[in-house]
């Protein structure tokens, strides 16, 4: 039968081509599979590795910040107050680009530790609280505290006035600095402890650095509500100093992760 004979004819090139084009198909296909999960996973390995780096670095800059921090004195001449002013004006402008690479890279830090019971999600959303008011602080001190000293010095100059009354408006505007940096160093400090929970609960990134949050964030939100940490610049410098300490470590778990699943071929691990 004539339509049998070509049903067989196709049959038979179908199994031919299949034979010598079938393995080069077989191997198109697996890569574009591989090629899809390499990517993937390289851009998850990037996003980690950049949280990374935004944790160090806001660090440093939080450290540099604390280093050149000005401490004001009892009676400042004019050119003192002017050279005061512009240190301030650097110290928290740093500090608050500081504080937005601390944010961005725990964004990071909070997809690579996203889970169901939401501790890290929590513990961003309290971060960013904290964050808007560092910002306050910082710019209080920065640019406003300091434009009130430099009115303080002209009206003394050109009034011969007492700096008396001046320094009471800026006693009373550092006290606004000081309620946001207490808001900032509690809200920090639930945040760390947060994550680190989370760290411990799931076992992923550095269980060392999570126990030391756990340990030293309470600590230091405890010592801020009995008074015994005062939030001046040294207080600040002990606040600052711990959460670099827990900041850097996790970045650095944070890089490790992706070249420990670099080496290994496999998705660094987010559960």
């Amino acid at each position: 039968m004539p339509d049998e004979r070509r049903v067989r004819q196709r049959q038979l090139r179908f199994l031919m081509f299949f034979r010598t084009k079938g393995p080069a198909l077989f191997v198109i296909a697996r890569w574009g599979v591989t090629l899809r999960c390499v990517s993937s996973y390289s851009t998850r390995m990037t996003d980690n590795r950049r949280a990374a780096w935004a944790l160090v670095l806001g660090s440093v800059g939080g450290m540099v910040t604390m280093a050149i921090h000005p401490v004001s004195m009892a009676q400042l001449t004019p050119p003192q107050i002017q050279h005061l002013a512009t240190i301030s004006g650097i110290a928290h402008g740093l500090a608050l680009a500081s504080v937005l690479l601390l944010f961005l890279g725990t964004c990071g830090l909070t997809r690579a530790l996203t889970g169901p019971d939401r501790l890290a999600f929590s513990a961003l959303v309290t971060y960013g609280f904290a964050a808007v008011a560092i910002m306050i602080a910082a710019s209080v001190s920065g640019w406003i505290v300091p434009d009130i000293m430099r009115l303080m010095a002209r009206d003394v100059a050109t009034n011969s006035g007492s700096q008396a009354d001046w320094r009471i408006a800026i006693a009373a505007i550092f006290q606004i600095n000081q309620a946001m940096a207490r808001i900032y160093s509690v809200g920090a400090a639930v945040a760390i402890t947060l994550w680190s929970a989370r760290c411990l609960r799931s076992g992923q990134l550095s269980r060392g650095m999570a126990t030391y949050g756990c340990v030293t964030a309470p600590l230091i939100a405890v010592l801020i509500f009995i008074g015994y940490l005062r939030l001046d610049v040294h207080g600040m410098a002990v606040v600052m100093l711990s959460e670099v300490v827990w900041f850097v470590g996790m970045g650095i778990a944070l890089w490790r992760t992706d070249a420990r699943a670099a080496r290994t071929g496999s998705q660094p691990t987010a559960s």
